[in-house]
């Protein structure tokens, strides 16, 4: 399947999507609450992905503050950010498989492809930098831009007016970004994610999408 002759626009989620990154999020909250909570606090990777991967907007305030009874949030999640960005620095990220052969054609046969994430700038330019070849996005829409994140559509309806009349493809990971993606129906939608991820099955019950494992699928 030569999916780059098929369309203009090609439209990227950040963590798991470009860059493997879902488990260091899921490594800072833990060492965040244990902080803020105590040291034996403990969640396993499905619980972390059944809350924090949510339909529910603003699903991880209402969790710190309805559920672990936490009322600090902004000083929760700036501790939880920086730590990340700590951990991101100090390992070997890797792209996502056949990521890096499948921008590159984007770019070789002078298609756009662009960056639409949940996660704060300062997130996404450690990326950038790490990774050059992204500095090449037409645009990037990160947290600062949006009023409301994924699940809502907003990010998804800004690419659509930002590049009207453009043959889309969008690509994500999660239960939260394919639900905002989805509603978006100018845009053709891949899940990318194998079937151990807890929201596998729902997804693809539930979702017009097409499904695949890896971009090597794809070339």
């Amino acid at each position: 399947m030569n999916i780059v002759d098929n369309f203009d626009l090609f439209i990227f989620d950040l963590d798991d999507t470009i860059v493997e990154t879902d488990q260091y999020h899921y490594a800072s909250w833990l060492h965040t609450f244990k902080k803020f909570i105590n040291d034996d606090f403990y969640i396993d990777y499905n619980f972390f992905c059944k809350k924090f991967h949510s339909l529910i907007e603003n699903n991880i305030k209402i969790y710190l503050e309805e559920e672990l009874k936490l009322k600090n949030y902004e000083e929760i999640i700036n501790y939880k950010n920086k730590h990340y960005i700590s951990l991101i620095k100090n390992n070997k990220i890797k792209l996502i498989e056949g990521f890096d052969k499948l921008i590159n054609k984007i770019i070789n046969e002078k298609k756009i492809f662009v960056i639409v994430t949940n996660s704060p700038k300062e997130q996404l330019e450690v990326f950038l930098n790490m990774f050059p070849i992204l500095q090449k996005s037409s645009k990037n829409y990160y947290r600062e831009l949006l009023e409301k994140k994924k699940p809502n559509p907003e990010c998804y309806i800004k690419v659509v007016n930002d590049f009207p009349y453009k043959k889309m493809v969008g690509f994500e990971d999660s239960l939260t970004g394919i639900h905002s993606i989805s509603q978006v129906p100018e845009i053709l939608t891949y899940f990318i994610n194998n079937s151990n991820y807890l929201h596998y099955d729902y997804i693809n019950k539930n979702y017009k999408i097409k499904h695949i494992n890896n971009y090597l699928e794809l070339n």
